[in-house]
């Protein structure tokens, strides 16, 4: 008996050492993918914006950027209410999907040379997308975050340094004359088609948007990276601008959807106030590009002149769909696309803003080149991407006041135009808001919302932060806002340095 067990013992020996020396491969399922194209990935990255739009961005930034207005009863995020299963979405979207593929990938080819460009597009991308967050909500999860472990929360102080940092290591990184690069094919890259030294331009472009944002709360670091950007290489034309296509044979939750198929919105009262108090001409050109009025409507006394609807009102008035809405026919590229495949655009940063940036950093003595000149470059960049006839848009530049007064006086000029082409793009135009307190904005029509946590007659500064944080991960958030009376969207982001409440004789004195 003792020999059978000794000899049994030897063929479990045998077996097991036999199992173990293949045991790595027998436990990895033939079917199971350890790593995804990076292609695909990428283009999943940059389709995301488009994902939940609606609830995303246009029933908060679109609103409090004052480029939209509301016409549904019962939606009250114009009055600043915070409703976690609309903007919630956001968070989780970010952090489990753009951020975790993000990092899955760079997981799997960080460590092989010849994927340097592929990631280094990556990181310029998630880097745009990080600001996104970072100028919603403040402080937030960063270091650290994506790859499946609760991490602490950040000041959006360090958060912004470490993306400047990133964001130049990432355009130094790529290099468009390496042939021996595995390429993203141009129909995956649906933003640039594969052009590196695009992604290039957009990177500084995007490093210049930063610098300027902390103008006022680090304005010597500002200054550093606004010109070393700048001197780096930004976007040269209209066809450097970023912006994420919609294909006609898709279904996407974007403009078209809201402001014609479902009748959500309309446009502001003053965004249409805008387009015909800056310039001698009157009208701006672009106006017809952008809005129309639905022929099935109340008629308006006067439908010559585009009306946006007020911002902010508690009980709708019985004609709220009246007033102009989404040109979809206007021939503006944005929303009619390239004529074939391509639907609509969603702008991501044009290349005006990059125009406007380098305007206000001329204007600050930061940088080279004449302010007043700039802007009107930038008029102009807007004017040729929305199509406008040339000689309307000469009338209309030629009609503009030249940049004059005081430094401030002069940045809300420049601030006006830049906001008005930056239209749609609703988040830059709130954070531009935050940040100098320019354009005019108007508070909420009836009032800031019972329900809100913002003060009366106070504009709305922020996103509070997701239930989910709140129930699973307060212990990591930022001490003065982990519980929901005290995450308030009043509270200033950290480059927004001033109460606009301060405003005297409409301008601030608190942006030189």
């Amino acid at each position: 008996m003792k020999k059978r067990i000794i000899f049994l013992g030897m063929v479990l020996l045998t077996f097991v050492v036999g199992c173990t020396e293949d045991f790595e491969e027998m436990n990895t399922p033939s079917n199971v993918i350890t790593e995804v194209d990076p292609s695909w990935v990428f283009n999943q990255m940059l389709q995301k914006p488009l994902a939940n739009y609606q609830r995303n961005i246009n029933l908060y930034p679109d609103f409090y950027s004052q480029y939209w207005s509301n016409i549904v009863s019962g939606f009250e995020s114009p009055r600043y209410e915070y409703v976690d299963g609309w903007i919630g979405n956001q968070w989780s979207e970010f952090y489990t999907g753009s951020l975790a593929d993000y990092t899955a990938q760079v997981g799997f080819y960080k460590d092989n040379p010849l994927y340097n460009n592929a990631l280094a597009q990556m990181e310029i991308w998630i880097c745009a997308e990080w600001q996104r967050m970072t100028d919603t909500y403040g402080d937030i999860p960063y270091f650290g975050a994506g790859a499946g472990e609760s991490v602490t929360y950040n000041s959006q102080e360090e958060i912004y340094y470490d993306l400047i940092s990133r964001l130049t290591d990432a355009v130094d990184r790529i290099d468009s004359g390496d042939d021996s690069q595995y390429a993203i094919p141009a129909s995956y890259d649906i933003v640039f088609s594969g052009d590196l030294d695009k992604w290039k331009r957009f990177g500084n472009s995007m490093r210049l948007r930063l610098a300027m944002r902390m103008s006022n709360v680090d304005p010597d670091k500002a200054q550093t990276e606004a010109a070393a950007a700048i001197a780096d290489g930004v976007m040269e034309s209209n066809a450097d601008g970023a912006h994420i296509p919609l294909w006609s044979s898709g279904w996407y939750d974007y403009l078209h959807q809201m402001g014609w198929n479902w009748d959500n919105i309309r446009a502001s009262r003053t965004f249409t106030d805008y387009l015909y108090g800056e310039s001698s001409l009157g009208e701006d050109p672009r106006a017809w590009k952008w809005f129309t009025y639905k022929e099935d409507d109340y008629t308006l006394n006067d439908e010559s002149v585009l009306t946006g609807i007020e911002n902010g009102y508690n009980t709708l008035p019985a004609n709220a769909n009246a007033y102009a809405t989404i040109n979809l026919d206007g021939g503006y590229v944005g929303f009619v696309g390239n004529g074939g495949d391509i639907l609509m655009y969603m702008p991501y940063m044009f290349y005006s803003e990059t125009v406007f940036l380098k305007a206000e950093a001329a204007l600050r003595g930061w940088t080279a080149g004449d302010a007043n000149g700039l802007y009107i470059e930038g008029v102009q960049a807007s004017m040729d991407y929305v199509g406008v006839d040339a000689t309307l848009a000469s009338d209309y530049i030629n009609g503009l006041p030249t940049l004059s007064g005081s430094n401030e006086e002069q940045l809300k000029q420049l601030i006006t135009q830049k906001y008005i082409a930056n239209f749609p793009n609703g988040p830059e135009s709130w954070a531009d808001f935050r940040r100098t307190d320019y354009p005019d904005i108007s508070l909420p029509l009836d009032g800031v919302s019972g329900s809100a946590s913002v003060a009366a007659d106070t504009w709305v500064k922020r996103i509070r932060y997701p239930d989910n944080q709140h129930n699973l991960n307060s212990i990591n958030m930022p001490a003065a806002q982990n519980t929901i009376d005290s995450d308030r969207m009043d509270i200033r982001l950290w480059w927004d340095t001033a109460d606009t409440k301060t405003k005297s004789g409409g301008l601030m004195s608190s942006n030189f």
